[in-house]
């Protein structure tokens, strides 16, 4: 097998994640900024004599409906190419769990197939845009970004000069995204918290004091409705002090410590409460 490319494909939080309003499209404007997990899928792929995508463990989609294929169709659509790939995913994040593992792996597999196929200087973004929301953010390399838009719009964002740790809950329920948006009944935000958060980093003075003052998710209340165990542990959490967000459409929780030692032990008060933690940093390079 000629020209093989292998990548880590990274999962995401959303520290912020505010709804401004709904779209003519059927999406929503959205604002939030993203950062890098150290969480990642292994992607291998290949130019091959047809469209070959393989992930393990099953996601469940339907044949040829997972991101990882529809990365290959659309970049093949781009570039005017027979869409012929070998695509191997191996998966460590957890699916449909509001860290975006399998938009995290289409990325990957665009730019993997883009070196691959030899697409020099191809603009990816264009083409992450049709394959999902989040793509755009994976594609563009970024570790922190300020997410706008439908996801298609992503301002890369300063990496903070201290490392940003978290104790990431990981849920045994999964969420649709879809489900949750239709349940989001709250009025539109102003995206005040995402704006601030984004300049922060931007100005390169952000701190975990104003990151927890950032920490906001529009969708949680929605969430929590649909995955009743999300109130659960967020509540079993409180009781130790702890104050768990949530990432994305969910049901991944995460609290924020105020360095690795601090994050360590929130992780270990978590499990004796039952709940599946486990510590990582952000901002990981993909």
């Amino acid at each position: 097998m000629s020209r093989a490319v292998v990548l880590m494909a990274p999962a995401k939080v959303n520290l912020t994640l505010e709804v401004l309003g709904s779209r003519t499209d059927g999406y929503h404007d959205l604002a939030s900024v993203f950062a890098t997990v150290d969480l990642r899928d292994r992607v291998r792929v290949a130019p091959w004599r047809t469209l070959d995508v393989r992930i393990a463990p099953d996601v469940g989609a339907a044949s040829g409906d997972d991101l990882a294929s529809r990365a290959v169709r659309a970049l093949a659509a781009a570039s005017g190419r027979p869409p012929f790939a070998h695509v191997r995913v191996r998966k460590r994040v957890p699916v449909a769990a509001g860290l975006g593992g399998g938009s995290s792996d289409a990325a990957a597999v665009l730019r993997g197939l883009a070196r691959a196929w030899r697409l020099d200087g191809v603009n990816l973004a264009p083409v992450a845009a049709t394959v999902g929301s989040d793509v755009p953010f994976f594609v563009s390399g970024a570790s922190y970004a300020f997410v706008r838009g439908r996801g298609e719009l992503v301002e890369t964002l300063p990496v903070p000069q201290e490392t940003l740790w978290i104790a990431l809950v990981q849920m045994k329920q999964r969420a649709s995204t879809a489900e949750i948006f239709a349940a989001h009944r709250a009025k539109p935000s102003d995206g005040e918290r995402s704006a601030k958060l984004a300049k922060a980093l931007r100005d390169r003075n952000v701190t975990v004091a104003i990151v927890r003052e950032c920490l906001h998710n529009d969708l949680l209340v929605a969430a929590e409705r649909i995955v009743p165990a999300l109130a659960d542990a967020r509540k079993a959490a409180s009781g130790l002090g702890i104050d768990l967000a949530m990432s994305g459409s969910g049901p991944s929780l995460f609290a924020l410590g105020d360095d690795r030692a601090d994050a360590i032990r929130i992780a270990r008060r978590l499990r004796r409460k039952g709940l599946r933690a486990r510590v990582l940093r952000l901002g990981v390079a993909p």
